[in-house]
């Protein structure tokens, strides 16, 4: 029985080492040909391993800049909602000290004025709270308050009759994270999840040395956050400001895929991973702090991703789909907003993550 074992597994080693990507090579070297970004990144696994990465293109579209590599950060955008934020999210789940169920008000009292008293933790995770898409802070003007200007906004709609994505739902989030914890959320996020998994390249506001390993996002923000509302929050944001690489996010995917459990170490419990992974809301594909495949041919995670794959995308350029059926996960990481925000990766995603599958299952 364990001769029978090792050979299948040589069999598979070899199966696995024998897959040609070149079906991926080639839709991201068209688009860096086509302009769409200088620079990409992609990660291609299971829940064991990795089966594919390759970088590609330069930093900024002059060919004397630094070549992308498999460990250069990319500022994630609305990435960092659900690899962040909702990872802090579902922790405090698991330990009991937050209901999603429950108003925010129950955490942030100042939040209960102008009709928000009732509306719940869940429904910012949804996008269904009631809160207006964005808001853009004035220059110079501070931290604190905007926050406070977030709290105290009205409603734009009714709670849960449409749902209308937003950055302040997870920068409401954020508050909340932090008013249980009493601390920094990134502080959080970093002693719960970067730091014991080892993830040495993902962080908030990173400093001069590790600016100088991120992709620039324009001629003048590199290593500094894309998103207006969360440079105006320094950088320490629910809604963006993470960076990170393919390598290092590929641990989460693992960890997820393995719903909870990395390295034989469980972070998160295989309950709450469930829970926040699934289609929640009724009227949109709206997971918990995620968004599921849509269906009807219009994914930007392609035609082929299993019903029931969950992700999230970013602004800048970037997305991670997680497949729970095919157990597989692809991470797509590019700075297509350099130079001027100009460039439309819409077409181009679907058409790597249909490379991704079609190389994997030929």
């Amino acid at each position: 029985m364990k001769t029978l074992f090792t050979i299948l597994f040589f069999l598979l080693s070899i199966s696995i080492q024998s897959q040609n990507f070149s079906l991926v090579d080639k839709a991201i070297n068209t688009a860096i040909s086509d302009s769409i970004f200088p620079g990409a990144a992609i990660l291609i696994g299971n829940e064991k391993e990795i089966l594919y990465k390759n970088a590609y293109g330069h930093y900024t579209y002059e060919v004397s800049s630094p070549k992308v590599e498999n460990n250069t950060l990319f500022d994630l955008a609305s990435v960092t909602k659900a690899f962040a934020t909702t990872f802090c999210v579902m922790k405090l789940v698991d330990e009991g000290k937050l209901d999603i169920e429950k108003p925010i008000a129950s955490y942030l009292p100042k939040f209960a004025i102008n009709n928000k008293e009732n509306i719940k933790v869940a429904d910012l995770l949804i996008h269904e709270s009631g809160l207006q898409s964005y808001y853009t802070p004035m220059e110079n003007e501070k931290r604190e308050h905007i926050l406070d200007t977030i709290k105290t906004l009205n409603l734009s709609y009714k709670t849960g009759v449409k749902t209308v994505y937003s950055c302040l739902n997870l920068v409401t989030t954020m508050m909340v994270v932090e008013s249980i914890i009493d601390e920094p959320m990134y502080k959080f996020y970093t002693d719960n999840f970067t730091f014991p998994l080892g993830m040495k390249r993902t962080m908030f506001a990173p400093d001069d040395e590790i600016k100088k390993l991120c992709t620039p996002t324009t001629p003048n923000l590199q290593g500094i956050v894309h998103d207006p509302l969360a440079r105006g929050l320094e950088g320490l944001s629910g809604n963006a400001g993470l960076f990170s690489t393919t390598e290092d996010l590929s641990i989460l995917c693992q960890l997820l895929l393995n719903k909870g459990v990395y390295n034989n170490k469980r972070y998160l419990s295989e309950e709450v991973v469930a829970h926040f992974t699934k289609q929640y809301s009724p009227q949109s594909s709206r997971a918990i702090g995620f968004d599921t495949r849509s269906e009807g041919g219009n994914s930007s995670s392609g035609k082929y991703f299993s019903s029931g794959t969950y992700g999230h995308l970013g602004y800048t350029g970037t997305s991670i789909w997680i497949d729970p059926v095919r157990k597989i996960y692809a991470i797509f990481l590019t700075n297509r907003v350099y130079p001027d925000d100009k460039a439309s990766i819409k077409s181009t995603r679907p058409k790597v993550y249909d490379a991704v599958i079609l190389s994997l299952e030929k």
